[in-house]
């Protein structure tokens, strides 16, 4: 990385212009001033509240130890601080993604959540704490083996929330190959696509070339089978842009309650 150094008034917006015209998120609504158009994560994006509202108490994340998985440039992180979360872990494998979410946090003064840089399926496969809460939140169908993730996830925590996208037959994905797999027991088919953009500046997808997708009932019996089958849809959109997408709490039945 070249050295730059930077000879105005000390702003957040010098942060920012550090990736002009590379960000996901509106800024805008993370301070007056900074940049807007992007995805509305830090406010009007209603997930983190979703989280709460099927997987917390009373719709509050108050003394829950969260692992957030893939946050890109912290927006749900912020949310889920203002929700009480009594820590969060998020993990980012995007190292640019990791550096803006370093930036969100000293701009939005983020005092209880601590970024990580590396893989997530890692980090849930080394020794580590239990979660009370794991939020998965646009990173499942970017994931080479989604399966391992889940697999990974319910061995560390009793809840986990998920937005993905999914495969459904009558839209199917262009340039996809179907894989029959079997999963501890279980036929599946996993749908795999090649990313074409991540040369792109703007590139917020896996870090493997390919991804593939799962089928909806899949899911839910993967989860099942791993132990957390209390399962509550909250929101299917089988139309959504970019393919049929899925809003969803998990739990395991007779989870205890959060201290």
């Amino acid at each position: 990385m070249s050295r730059v150094f930077v000879t105005t008034t000390p702003t957040h917006r010098n942060a920012t212009d550090l990736f002009a015209d590379r960000w996901a998120s509106d800024l805008s609504e993370l301070a007056p001033g900074l940049p807007s158009g992007g995805l509305p994560g830090f406010r009007a994006d209603p997930r983190p509240g979703q989280a709460a509202a099927h997987l917390g108490v009373n719709g509050r994340l108050d003394g829950y130890d969260v692992l957030e998985l893939g946050p890109l440039e912290g927006a749900h992180t912020c949310q889920l601080e203002a929700l009480g979360a009594k820590s969060i872990t998020a993990v980012e494998s995007n190292s640019e993604a990791f550096l803006k979410s370093l930036i969100v946090k000293n701009i939005a003064g983020l005092n209880r959540s601590t970024f990580l840089l590396g893989d997530v399926s890692r980090h849930l496969e080394a020794p580590g704490p239990r979660y009370d809460l794991i939020f998965c939140c646009g990173i499942l169908y970017h994931m080479l083996d989604p399966l391992e993730l889940i697999r990974l996830a319910a061995a560390r925590t009793d809840r986990i929330f998920i937005w993905t996208h999914y495969f459904r037959e009558e839209r199917r994905l262009r340039r996809h190959v179907t894989h029959p797999v079997e999963h501890e027991g279980m036929r599946l088919s996993l749908h795999e696509l090649t990313y074409r953009d991540r040369k792109l500046a703007t590139f917020w997808g896996g870090n493997r070339e390919k991804t593939r997708w799962m089928e909806l009932p899949d899911l839910i019996r993967v989860l099942a089978h791993h132990g957390l089958s209390e399962t509550t849809i909250i929101a299917d959109a089988p139309d959504f842009v970019n393919g049929p997408a899925v809003t969803l709490a998990a739990k395991r039945p007779g989870a205890p309650p959060i201290a």
